[in-house]
């Protein structure tokens, strides 16, 4: 879980951190979706998350280097 009162962390630190963490909702809410991707709706979202997951990733993983 995030603190939000860290004040030992860098900003961009923390904004990395707050990112991971975006990212690891989108998977939770992907996970608890599962079974509505038979909805159009729910299908075309969870892959925006899915999309959002993979360059969110290559854009920190880009970052670190």
């Amino acid at each position: 879980m995030l603190d939000a009162n860290k004040s030992a962390v860098t900003a961009r630190g923390y904004v990395t951190e707050l990112v991971y963490e975006l990212l690891d909702a989108h998977i939770d809410t992907m996970r608890l979706a599962y079974d509505l991707d038979i909805d159009p709706a729910w299908a075309a979202h969870l892959d925006y998350l899915r999309d959002l997951q993979r360059v969110a990733r290559e854009a920190l993983a880009r970052a670190a280097a």
